[in-house]
């Protein structure tokens, strides 16, 4: 007697591919909401990660069955990716660096993983906004607590100025990843979310963040019309100006942001304070740059800043806050200081990388409003880049992360669903 196994017919193994391709689309969806939403909870981004991890395993079969080509784009994020982690590590095994250096260069891998998964599941970037929405509303109320609570200035768990940044990532992507219709809801919601960052911006009191925050402030107000755009733009200048000028004449407003403290800080410097913020961003700066005038081509080695500024004359007779400083507050300073002249081209890398394929898409594409996945990834680019020159954005888990992870995830989106030859289909 012959007997019929139930072998899957190519119905159901159909069947059976369609129904893991929307059970992967629905987990890169949760792990982009859960990226956003959680950005500034404790611990938030490993639910993104367990998320991620699930998407890629069930969409890799289908995406390697399938064997359709990979997007250019891809080859580029990778490989810039792959120069950055490259760069720190050849920096960390000649000065002999331990292997923790590599923990937040390391994340970069994210940014062509993010996009791949993006891509090959065609997930919507909704999750990504409305995660955006939950996280500004999350970030205030942790805000409200810790203000309540008495503290001086909301940060979470990270300190302030990485706080004030991921808030001011979580604007950029509810401001120009929204959706395209233009009704009252939706503007109801944008601007209940510029007033959630603003509010969580002032309780943080980081100043580093407001070159950022009027960045995108300026390009909301100039550039989702055409129409009267001169007229957008000096309304929009008059109204920053405004905004600077309430900042120094109210009390509270300038206390928070220690404007009042600004001439002293600065003229401190001359007679060797530097233990105010401004006084030991210039000191930063020159120690950083005797760094890399020793060995401009490769740096001071990965990792040994903060050896750097305790040899310094800043530390030499008296233990200072200063002291304790483990990088530039720079980007720009910190990589060329440890790595040289390589490291500013891996920094760029991480930069432009990104926003190459970004150009690409909004060129190809006629994107003239600022909206969408590509123009996100532009002002995101942008903001960090004007966010480092006071901060190391990339010294810090959380906001290498959040770059990383959201660029990923919005040029991946960005791209076309196949591409031959550079045209799509």
């Amino acid at each position: 007697m012959i007997v019929l196994l139930p072998f899957a017919g190519p119905e159901d193994m159909q069947e059976r591919s369609t129904r893991r391709q929307d059970v992967a689309r629905g987990s890169a969806w949760l792990a982009g909401f859960s990226a956003a939403a959680l950005l500034v909870v404790p611990k938030g981004l490993s639910v993104f990660a367990v998320l991620m991890l699930a998407a890629t395993v069930l969409a890799l079969p289908d995406a390697w069955r399938s064997r359709r080509p990979v997007p250019q784009a891809l080859y580029v994020l990778l490989a810039a990716a792959l120069g950055v982690v490259a760069v720190v590590a050849v920096s960390m095994w000649m000065d002999g660096a331990p292997l923790s250096v590599l923990d937040n260069p390391s994340r970069a891998l994210l940014l062509p993983w993010c996009a791949w998964l993006a891509w090959t599941t065609r997930v919507r970037m909704s999750g990504l906004w409305y995660g955006a929405l939950t996280g500004l509303l999350i970030a205030f109320v942790v805000s409200i607590a810790q203000m309540s609570l008495g503290v001086e200035r909301a940060s979470s768990d990270a300190n302030p100025i990485v706080f004030a940044n991921a808030v001011l990532a979580l604007l950029v992507i509810a401001v120009f990843c929204r959706p395209a219709h233009d009704g009252r809801a939706l503007k109801l919601l944008l601007a209940i979310a510029i007033v959630l960052a603003n509010v969580v911006v002032i309780l943080s009191g980081s100043r580093g963040v407001l070159p950022g925050l009027g960045l995108v402030m300026l390009m909301l107000l100039v550039g989702t019309a055409s129409r009267h755009r001169w007229w957008r733009l000096g309304g929009a200048v008059c109204l920053l100006c405004a905004l600077f000028v309430a900042m120094w004449s109210v009390p509270w407003l300038s206390s928070q942001f220690r404007l009042d403290q600004l001439h002293d800080d600065v003229s401190g410097f001359a007679v060797g304070e530097v233990d105010q913020p401004i006084s030991a961003r210039m000191a930063l700066l020159s120690v950083a740059w005797d760094a890399f005038r020793e060995s401009p081509l490769t740096g001071a080695g990965v990792g040994t800043f903060a050896d750097r500024i305790d040899a310094s004359t800043y530390c030499e007779d008296a233990q200072r806050h200063f002291c304790g400083l483990g990088h530039a507050h720079n980007d720009l300073a910190q990589w060329g200081a440890t790595m040289g002249l390589i490291g500013v081209a891996g920094l760029a890398m991480l930069y432009l990388a990104p926003l190459w394929v970004a150009a690409r898409q909004i060129r190809r594409e006629h994107l003239h409003v600022p909206i969408g996945p590509a123009w996100t990834v532009g002002m995101l680019v942008a903001t960090y880049m004007v966010s480092g020159l006071t901060q190391s954005m990339f010294a810090h888990a959380l906001s290498t992360s959040a770059f990383v992870v959201f660029v990923g995830l919005l040029l991946g989106s960005a791209l076309p669903p196949r591409q031959i030859n550079g045209v799509s289909g």
